[in-house]
């Protein structure tokens, strides 16, 4: 075997062996409608946020919202149902809760997603502790797009305002919740 071949070989073997970027190949069970609205949801993020595809070919996962609904005057509060995706395959569900307080008014649906840089920053959105966060902003019907500018705590957030009016001022209690898609698969079995 020549020498070119025996390092095209080696460099071919080494990059089969590394880990693949996160599931930017995901493709969802059609049986299954909320891995279908997360794909849509998916869809939407790629074509109205460009700055997203580097996450999506660097990240090691992602949560992802189709929509999450947030309603405010005063107090308010927000829940979404969503997928959790690790490098090409759909591990399981997240649910979104926040409360928040301040100066605000309206209602809104957006679609959001959560990029994972590493394995650890996955590991640490599983556990499910709650997150405080201040808000700022307004959003008028579709138009609305935010984002982070890079990875902070090995997480990088995307949201896309679908509909609504909303403006904010507030101060905010976050709650996510994981659920491993073998739960939900046995409980399904047993009802």
């Amino acid at each position: 075997m020549s020498r070119v071949m025996q390092l095209a070989l080696v460099a071919w073997l080494t990059a089969a062996m590394l880990p693949t970027p996160a599931a930017a190949q995901w493709q969802p069970d059609t049986a299954d409608k909320r891995q279908v609205k997360a794909a849509a949801a998916v869809a939407r993020i790629r074509e109205k946020v460009p700055a997203a595809e580097y996450y999506f070919d660097e990240a090691w996962g992602y949560a992802v919202w189709s929509t999450i609904t947030r309603v405010g005057v005063g107090f308010g509060g927000a829940y979404g149902r969503g997928m959790v995706v690790e490098q090409d395959e759909a591990i399981g569900t997240a649910s979104y809760w926040q409360f928040t307080s301040g100066i605000q008014a309206g209602a809104k649906g957006f679609s959001m997603i959560i990029f994972f840089k590493d394995e650890t920053a996955l590991e640490e959105f599983r556990s499910g502790r709650i997150q405080f966060m201040g808000q700022a902003g307004i959003d008028v019907a579709t138009v609305g797009a935010h984002g982070t500018p890079g990875y902070s705590n090995g997480v990088a957030v995307f949201a896309l305002t679908r509909f609504g009016l909303m403006g904010e001022f507030t101060v905010s209690g976050v709650k996510f919740r994981y659920k491993p898609l073998e739960t939900l698969n046995a409980d399904t079995v047993d009802e």
